[in-house]
């Protein structure tokens, strides 16, 4: 599709600020876009900077021929049928603080556990993060804590929408430099943002989570997630740096030469964080 065929469908289907702020976004993913990305070689130690962004996709290579030739876009301008809780938006991971991508795959091929602190009306709920192999230990010293009343756990969020140590399901990722001004401006609009008035993101959100969705804005922790965005329309491919894969893709060499003869200037790294071809 083109901008004009963007530009047709929002003028069509929203209204009032959310109108204006989609339209603001589809005239910045269509600005042009030259910065410097971050350089590896083959072996070097992938380092995530506070701000990256991170997106990963279904199946093998399900859609990355057409996110590359398109864009980051949210489903309801396009015409995958895959229907999001947050529409017409882009969901993305977006890194806290500086990390290497060893530890933040060992940190998210984990768990999210919650636990009560105290029993009845005064009780507090904790949600923490469990890095992968660790739930046994951790949950050994929460047993042995006289202030903890009971515990529940869940995989993090990422080992469902992300390649992880611990599940196949997922097999690429692409990372997302984010430190040019363009990305900056553009990121400023997601729906995540406690500060937009409820009637603006209304719209962005199924009616059916809605009245959960404002509530966990407010409240971001561990589990909700605390590092989940939804950008509004999208991003453009030309802010990809990189691609990290999961272990069955690592080893396809045909899958890999395809990846960089698609995208020359970007590296690609495995889930131990090492770059397996440089850019």
């Amino acid at each position: 599709m083109t901008k004009g065929d963007y530009i047709k469908l929002i003028n069509e289907n929203y209204e009032n600020e959310s109108k204006e702020m989609l339209l603001k976004q589809v005239e910045l993913f269509f600005t042009e876009n030259n910065f410097s990305k971050n350089k590896y070689n083959i072996g070097d130690n992938v380092v995530l900077k506070k701000g990256t962004y991170i997106h990963g996709i279904p199946g093998y290579l399900d859609n990355f021929d057409w996110i590359i030739e398109n864009g980051f876009i949210g489903n309801d301008f396009t015409n995958r049928s895959v229907a999001n809780k947050i529409k017409s938006s882009i969901g993305m991971w977006k890194i806290k603080e500086d990390i290497l991508l060893k530890d933040y795959v060992n940190n998210y091929s984990g768990f999210t556990i919650v636990y009560t602190i105290g029993r009845g009306p005064g009780s507090k709920e904790v949600s923490e993060l469990i890095p992968y192999h660790k739930f046994d230990e951790y949950t050994e010293k929460i047993n042995d804590d006289e202030n903890i009343w009971m515990y529940w756990g869940d995989q993090t969020k990422e080992v469902r929408f992300l390649p992880s140590l611990v599940a196949n399901k997922r097999q690429l990722a692409f990372i997302l430099n984010m430190e040019n001004a363009l990305a900056k401006e553009l990121v400023k609009l997601d729906v995540w943002d406690p500060s937009l008035k409820e009637e603006t993101v209304k719209p962005f959100i199924d009616y059916r989570y809605f009245e959960k969705f404002l509530k966990e804005r407010l409240n971001r922790n561990a589990l909700t997630t605390d590092r989940e965005t939804a950008i509004m329309f999208g991003l453009p491919p030309s802010l990809i740096e990189g691609i990290f894969v999961g272990r069955i893709l690592e080893k396809d060499k045909d899958a890999l030469a395809y990846i960089k003869s698609k995208l020359p200037d970007c590296y690609i790294c495995n889930l131990d964080g090492k770059v397996i071809i440089g850019n």
